[in-house]
Protein backbone atom coordinates (compact mmCIF):
# COMPACT_ATOMS: atom_id res chain seq x y z
CA UNK A 1 0.00 0.00 0.00
CA UNK A 2 2.76 2.57 0.69
CA UNK A 3 4.22 1.76 -2.61
CA UNK A 4 1.43 3.70 -4.50
CA UNK A 5 1.56 6.69 -2.25
CA UNK A 6 5.38 7.00 -2.91
CA UNK A 7 4.72 7.04 -6.35
CA UNK A 8 1.61 9.47 -6.65
CA UNK A 9 3.65 11.82 -4.45
CA UNK A 10 6.66 11.82 -6.62
CA UNK A 11 4.56 11.95 -9.61
CA UNK A 12 2.61 14.89 -8.27
CA UNK A 13 6.28 17.06 -7.07
CA UNK A 14 7.61 16.03 -10.96
CA UNK A 15 4.59 17.57 -12.84
CA UNK A 16 3.98 20.67 -9.86
CA UNK A 17 7.80 21.19 -9.79
CA UNK A 18 7.64 21.96 -13.92
CA UNK A 19 6.68 25.56 -14.14
CA UNK A 20 8.57 28.51 -13.49
CA UNK A 21 7.53 29.95 -9.74
CA UNK A 22 5.33 33.03 -9.71
CA UNK A 23 5.52 35.56 -6.35
CA UNK A 24 3.66 38.51 -6.15
CA UNK A 25 3.46 41.26 -3.76
CA UNK A 26 0.38 43.17 -4.29
CA UNK A 27 0.01 47.01 -2.79
CA UNK A 28 -3.70 47.32 -4.33
CA UNK A 29 -5.96 45.41 -6.37
CA UNK A 30 -8.97 46.26 -8.55
CA UNK A 31 -11.16 43.43 -10.06
CA UNK A 32 -9.64 40.69 -12.63
CA UNK A 33 -9.58 41.73 -16.19
CA UNK A 34 -10.82 39.94 -18.55
CA UNK A 35 -8.47 36.99 -20.44
CA UNK A 36 -9.11 38.69 -23.66
CA UNK A 37 -7.87 42.27 -22.44
CA UNK A 38 -4.66 43.42 -23.63
CA UNK A 39 -1.35 43.81 -21.13
CA UNK A 40 1.13 46.08 -22.15
CA UNK A 41 4.47 45.23 -21.81
CA UNK A 42 6.93 48.14 -20.94
CA UNK A 43 10.61 47.11 -21.58
CA UNK A 44 13.78 47.68 -19.04
CA UNK A 45 14.64 51.22 -21.32
CA UNK A 46 11.19 52.14 -21.23
CA UNK A 47 9.63 54.86 -18.37
CA UNK A 48 7.17 53.88 -16.60
CA UNK A 49 3.79 56.58 -17.73
CA UNK A 50 2.79 59.36 -15.42
CA UNK A 51 -0.65 58.34 -15.78
CA UNK A 52 -0.13 54.80 -14.25
CA UNK A 53 -0.19 53.36 -10.88
CA UNK A 54 1.76 50.78 -9.62
CA UNK A 55 -0.75 47.60 -7.74
CA UNK A 56 2.61 45.50 -7.25
CA UNK A 57 5.38 43.59 -8.08
CA UNK A 58 5.36 40.30 -9.92
CA UNK A 59 8.41 37.76 -10.33
CA UNK A 60 8.76 34.97 -12.43
CA UNK A 61 11.59 32.33 -11.46
CA UNK A 62 13.05 29.11 -11.88
CA UNK A 63 11.52 25.83 -9.65
CA UNK A 64 15.03 23.94 -10.30
CA UNK A 65 13.48 21.74 -12.26
CA UNK A 66 11.48 23.89 -14.88
CA UNK A 67 10.90 23.20 -18.27
CA UNK A 68 8.90 25.56 -20.08
CA UNK A 69 10.29 29.07 -19.11
CA UNK A 70 11.36 30.81 -22.58
CA UNK A 71 11.17 34.32 -22.30
CA UNK A 72 7.34 34.14 -23.94
CA UNK A 73 6.10 31.93 -21.27
CA UNK A 74 7.26 34.18 -18.43
CA UNK A 75 6.23 37.11 -19.98
CA UNK A 76 2.72 35.21 -20.33
CA UNK A 77 2.94 34.26 -16.47
CA UNK A 78 3.37 38.05 -15.75
CA UNK A 79 0.86 39.24 -17.68
CA UNK A 80 -1.66 36.74 -15.73
CA UNK A 81 -1.23 37.91 -12.87
CA UNK A 82 -1.18 41.28 -13.77
CA UNK A 83 -4.81 40.58 -15.20
CA UNK A 84 -5.99 38.53 -11.97
CA UNK A 85 -5.35 41.82 -9.80
CA UNK A 86 -6.63 44.37 -12.32
CA UNK A 87 -3.49 45.71 -14.15
CA UNK A 88 -3.46 46.69 -17.48
CA UNK A 89 0.30 46.80 -17.94
CA UNK A 90 3.70 45.48 -16.57
CA UNK A 91 6.84 47.22 -16.34
CA UNK A 92 9.98 44.74 -16.38
CA UNK A 93 12.47 46.05 -14.20
CA UNK A 94 14.74 43.19 -14.34
CA UNK A 95 15.71 40.09 -16.57
CA UNK A 96 17.91 37.34 -16.35
CA UNK A 97 18.35 35.29 -19.42
CA UNK A 98 19.27 31.63 -18.99
CA UNK A 99 23.11 30.79 -17.89
CA UNK A 100 24.82 28.85 -16.39
CA UNK A 101 22.61 28.91 -13.03
CA UNK A 102 19.69 27.95 -15.17
CA UNK A 103 17.79 27.54 -18.36
CA UNK A 104 15.62 29.64 -17.39
CA UNK A 105 14.58 33.45 -18.28
CA UNK A 106 14.17 35.32 -15.08
CA UNK A 107 11.84 38.34 -14.58
CA UNK A 108 10.63 41.29 -12.11
CA UNK A 109 7.86 43.36 -12.87
CA UNK A 110 5.97 46.23 -11.83
CA UNK A 111 1.94 45.50 -12.14
CA UNK A 112 0.39 48.89 -13.29
CA UNK A 113 -2.93 50.00 -14.15
CA UNK A 114 -2.72 52.63 -16.45
CA UNK A 115 -5.67 54.88 -17.05
CA UNK A 116 -6.57 56.89 -19.95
Amino acid sequence: MRVPFLLYAALFLLLSGCSPKISTVLTKEYPTLSYTEKVAVLGLEENQPENSEILGEVKVRDTGFSTKCNYEVALDKAKLEARNIGGNAIKITRHKKPDLWSTCHRLDALILRITP
